[in-house]
């Protein structure tokens, strides 16, 4: 059976399901929210056993809907962290 895509509809609803509707994008929200909207990319990949292309492309997709943020562990460090926005929560 075919998934039928919805986010071409002009539509608010359709845009969040075809953004979130995702298992794994759910799942990277649900350990967001569980772990006080701050996690590491190794963490949330360890806590969920996902691959890590996979996990790539949720948080990519996140981030571009602006559900996520994506921000230095510490001033001027590599290690990021993902941190939940407003509209994440």
């Amino acid at each position: 059976m075919e998934k039928t895509s919805h986010d071409k509809l002009n539509c608010s609803l359709a845009v969040a399901l075809a953004t979130i509707g995702d298992p794994w994008a759910s799942l990277i929200l649900r350990d967001l929210m569980i772990f006080g909207g701050t996690r590491r990319f190794e963490q949330l990949r360890e806590g969920l056993g996902i691959s890590r292309n996979v996990l790539t492309d949720r948080l990519n997709t996140l981030l571009e809907q602006e559900i996520l943020r994506k921000i230095p562990v510490e001033e001027g460090a590599k290690r990021m962290e993902y941190r939940l926005s407003r509209k994440g929560w």
